[in-house]
């Protein structure tokens, strides 16, 4: 091993070789192929065809002929994300926005598939941020001078070669069980939801008989049920009051869809009139309702007029957080609410829906069960969480080790 001059790198092997970024890479900017496929770059997965996948909300421009080249083997750079890892080789040819770098690799003796890893190599992500500026994270532009002066520490071809070939194998491990870890979160999330319908439309005895609840989109209930309008066993507090900086401030992006709590607590940034809430008062998210956003205050605070803020309900408050979390009344919601890209509902509406009303006893069995049921499948959701954050870690640190020699092949 030798020292390799570069502080976050460290030791690397005596054979191996320091290359600056110029010497591999040529800048490339071609334009007007408006029939090639667009291409994406996800920061996991790469330089993708963007209609591979549906979660790129990002739209195409009716005019892509303004779109840069990529052909196979470009290095394709996000300059207001590289601080984040948003590069990579590309597989594929396409065309791509023209506010990335398309760089071309010159050096006939990297191997591009290694060269995909070296870039990507997470000692690199705290240099991408310093050497990226702008007025806000978000808007932060790669420096491509200085990416030019950059080094990365290269083995010999052979060794490249068998660098990726036990990456590859390695990582499609890793990442299958992460698939796996995912796809099981996925169903018991849809478990959770069908308890908690389930339970707050037809009760706990699966024997119990069973009357037509008059509503369409609730369907049967327990005979001795009732069905009530909101309006009649809410109510809600839409006043506004004085607070100063720092107070506590809730804002949809505080709260956890279909979980029923708050992910963290706000604050405001200056004094201003804003809408409060008490503790004990139930918040529940008007705006985009298919989320699900809702719960519990566990204190006093303000929060964005987008929030329902329920002050009272005839009964146990957790049975109506779940029923405002459930799935059944979510769908329903969302499909009556309003506004194509921002959907919403409103309390003038969602007072004249109904409500199934078991007897208080049960009502209170009802929310006991699921708070056992519910915490012991968020519990499971929680450990394959860490499992695959562990395993995404350890991916990283498998690239490090090997690309940087410390990890011998």
């Amino acid at each position: 091993m030798k020292d390799s001059g570069i502080e976050w790198i460290g030791d690397i092997p005596e054979d191996w070789v320091l290359k600056k970024v110029r010497y591999f890479l040529k800048e490339t900017s071609e334009k007007n192929y408006p029939n090639e496929k667009v291409l994406s770059l996800y920061r996991d997965y790469g330089v993708i065809p963007k209609e591979s996948r549906d979660d790129n909300h990002n739209v195409t421009s009716t005019n892509t002929s303004n779109y840069k080249l990529v052909e196979k083997g470009d290095l394709v750079i996000n300059k207001m994300k590289a601080w984040q890892g948003s590069m990579g080789v590309s597989q594929y040819q396409g065309i791509i926005s023209p506010a990335y770098f398309i760089f071309k690799v010159t050096d006939e003796n990297l191997d591009l598939d290694y060269l995909h890893f070296a870039l990507r190599n997470p000692a690199y992500i705290q240099e991408y941020k310093r050497i990226s500026v702008g007025l806000r994270v978000g808007q932060w532009d790669l420096n491509k001078q200085k990416f030019k002066n950059l080094l990365y520490p290269f083995p010999t071809v052979r060794k490249q070669n068998q660098i990726v070939n036990t990456l590859n194998k390695e990582i499609k491990k890793i990442e299958l069980i992460i698939k796996e870890s995912n796809q099981s979160i996925i169903e018991l999330k849809k478990y959770k939801q069908s308890l908690i319908t389930e339970a707050v439309t037809k009760g706990l005895n699966p024997y119990v008989e069973m009357k037509d609840s008059g509503t369409d989109w609730i369907g049967n209930i327990p005979n001795h049920w009732n069905v009530k309008k909101m309006k009649f066993v809410t109510s809600i507090n839409d006043t506004k009051r004085d607070f100063i900086k720092g107070d506590i401030y809730i804002g949809l992006e505080n709260v956890l869809g279909f979980e029923g709590k708050v992910d963290n607590y706000g604050k405001l940034a200056g004094n201003s009139k804003e809408r409060y809430f008490e503790r004990g008062n139930i918040l529940y998210s008007k705006l985009r309702p298919y989320l699900a956003k809702a719960f519990i205050a566990d204190t006093t605070g303000s929060c964005s007029g987008e929030f329902i803020v329920f002050d009272y309900f005839k009964g146990n408050k957790r049975y109506l957080l779940y029923w405002l979390i459930s799935q059944l009344f979510t769908d329903f919601i969302n499909a009556t609410s309003y506004g194509a890209k921002m959907p919403r509902s409103s309390w003038d509406y969602i007072k004249e829906t109904n409500i199934p009303r078991p007897p208080l006893s049960e009502e209170n069995e009802i929310v006991s069960y699921l708070d056992n049921n519910v915490s012991q499948i968020n519990k499971v959701i929680q450990d394959k969480t860490k499992v695959i954050e562990e395993l995404e870690t350890y991916k990283k640190s498998l690239i490090y080790e090997y690309v940087t020699g410390k990890k011998d092949v």
